[in-house]
């Protein structure tokens, strides 16, 4: 697991986490002081289909209510916890400018019943693959670890709800965390190509760490 760091440099290290903590917090004191904010921000498929793209991406950050914003924020700092780097801040940012726009096509597919919809979880879930990846060469045990734990977890929500529902008021959309999941595979995936590229055109000695 990580060294002991003090909390300046843990600050830094995390501070696209942060920021996201902050970009999440601040649309939902928007959202609360002005409710229709949430209707126009929120993933509608009717609204979609008359061509509201910006909904692709901001439904996803947007929430029904604090409690369900905090229930992901602490899933957000839960990150800073379970992996001893994080993504760079372009890797971080290129992922939550993309992901959004790939779950919300999904769910037009996958969840024809869908109307609406709002709620952080599925990049959260993406992150969580994303990073755990990113961590394989590292600690491969401990992430090989958190992906099977993951998995577990997708698979069990299918096929039980859990009470997360009744903290938020609304049921809460599994498929999300599948097809977050499945954008952070992708992202992995696209990073460990990308790193083993850039050892390959750079030869020499490998740095620490």
């Amino acid at each position: 697991m990580r060294d002991n760091v003090s909390l300046p440099t843990l600050i830094k290290t995390w501070s696209p986490l942060l920021a996201t903590a902050v970009i999440l917090v601040a649309l939902q004191m928007i959202v609360l002081m002005y409710p229709p904010m949430g209707q126009l921000l929120e993933w509608s498929r009717v609204e979609i289909a008359q061509g509201q793209w910006w909904r692709l991406l901001t439904g996803h950050w947007v929430h029904l209510g604090p409690t369900h914003l905090l229930l992901n924020l602490a899933g957000l700092f839960l990150l800073s916890v379970l992996f001893d780097r994080p993504a760079t801040t372009a890797w971080w940012a290129g992922y939550l400018l993309t992901a959004p726009v790939a779950i919300s096509f999904a769910l037009e597919w996958a969840i024809p019943a869908l109307d609406w919809y709002r709620g952080f979880s599925g990049c959260l879930h993406g992150l969580f693959v994303l990073l755990a990846m990113a961590n394989l060469s590292q600690s491969p045990r401990w992430n090989t670890l958190l992906l099977v734990g993951l998995g577990i977890k997708l698979v069990a929500e299918a096929f039980y709800p859990t009470g997360t529902a009744d903290l938020i008021g609304a049921a809460v959309i599994y498929q999300a965390h599948w097809l977050g999941a499945l954008t952070g595979v992708m992202a992995g995936c696209v990073f460990l190509i990308s790193r083993k590229s850039g050892i390959r055109e750079t030869p020499g000695p490998p740095s620490p760490g």
